[in-house]
């Protein structure tokens, strides 16, 4: 069994839907594909146990028979930090090599890091003590955002030594993959790091669902359950006039436009666009009409108690940083994975 760890030194860069689709390809060549994240920070009930709640998808979408406590060992929790905290000894580290010691039997397992190399230090689960006790393989994931994003990468190189075996350079912006890919790859590439994959920012991946929005400002819903489970790609604010609102909402697709709730012009006005849902702030009552033409044109409309500066902060703060839960994202996941990376190279590196 080779152990490969996908590991970043910064949180959302994209390491678990690169993880999943990395193991949707490889059980398509018909290798034997484990799958864990040691540490889990979204904690899932199952029965009395917790567990990682991306963790349990991606067992889902792989149809893992392993048993959750191999896929998932250990769940950060208010209540095990408590425990932690006052000298409790819970026998994580064992835990977590026990659960890799059982896939003994895969080809690979896909071990998926913290939001960085650190996390997990003080419990001995860190991903540079988890490379150094399992002798496994690092892909380093970072998100490009400018040139510096190449020192983190140059940085875990230098911490892993020869168990490195490459980078791939996520959510680099249309505008600039050209540049990415002939300039800094040629960089990177110059001084010893092997560029395995280069992906494009791609909004369906980093969207949400409305169920999702309307969870995070505990909203109340009006009409549309059904289209709950839409993608949002956009926030909108409506404070403007009707005429500013209608060509400024004509240029931005898959949104969510939030309003006040007396501003019927601009609710009705954002129906005319591509909207996939309508939050009304400061009160609870909709007008019938607005209420109608959502019905009719399948339009969520949710009511929040928040101001518009906290709904669209708290909203803000989901937008590129969603929990997987969803088998679309997941599918284009795996054909990202089997278009822009270098398979070839991953197993002839990873095999060595």
């Amino acid at each position: 069994m080779i152990p490969v760890f996908i590991i970043s030194n910064r949180a959302f860069t994209g390491k678990n839907l690169f993880a999943l689709g990395l193991a949707m390809i490889l059980k398509e060549r018909g290798y034997n594909v484990g799958y864990m994240r040691p540490l889990g920070k979204i904690p899932f009930k199952r029965g009395e146990e917790v567990y990682d709640e991306e963790a349990f998808f991606i067992k889902e979408m792989l149809e893992l028979e392993d048993s959750l406590n191999m896929i998932s060992p250990f769940v950060f929790t208010y209540e095990t930090q408590y425990r932690l905290l006052n000298g409790e000894d819970l026998g994580i580290k064992e835990k977590v090599k026990e659960a890799i010691s059982k896939q003994k039997n895969k080809d690979f397992l896909i071990i998926v890091g913290a939001n960085n190399i650190f996390e997990g230090y003080c419990l001995g689960i860190d991903a540079i003590n988890l490379v150094k006790d399992t002798n496994g393989k690092v892909i380093a994931i970072q998100h490009w955002d400018s040139e510096f994003a190449m020192d983190d990468i140059f940085g875990i190189k230098d911490l892993i030594g020869e168990r490195f075996i490459g980078a791939v350079i996520n959510k680099v912006p249309v505008e600039q993959y050209h540049h990415v890919k002939e300039k800094v790859v040629t960089f990177m590439e110059g001084r010893g790091i092997k560029v395995l994959g280069i992906f494009k920012k791609e909004k369906i991946l980093e969207a949400v669902t409305v169920r999702r929005l309307m969870e995070a400002i505990n909203g109340g819903l009006v009409c549309c359950e059904d289209k709950l489970d839409e993608f949002v790609e956009n926030l909108s604010i409506g404070a403007m006039d009707p005429e500013t609102a209608l060509s400024y909402f004509l240029r931005i697709p898959n949104k969510a436009v939030i309003t006040g709730i007396h501003r019927t012009d601009i609710q009705l006005v954002a129906m005319e666009t591509s909207t996939k849902c309508i939050i009304l702030t400061g009160g609870m009552h909709v007008s019938e009409t607005v209420t109608g033409i959502a019905r009719a044109k399948g339009i969520p409309i949710i009511v929040t108690t928040l101001d518009t500066f906290t709904a669209v902060d708290r909203m803000e703060k989901l937008m590129g940083k969603a929990v997987i839960r969803e088998k679309n994202k997941a599918m284009r996941a795996k054909d990202l994975v089997n278009t822009e990376f270098d398979l070839e190279e991953f197993l002839r590196r990873v095999k060595q």
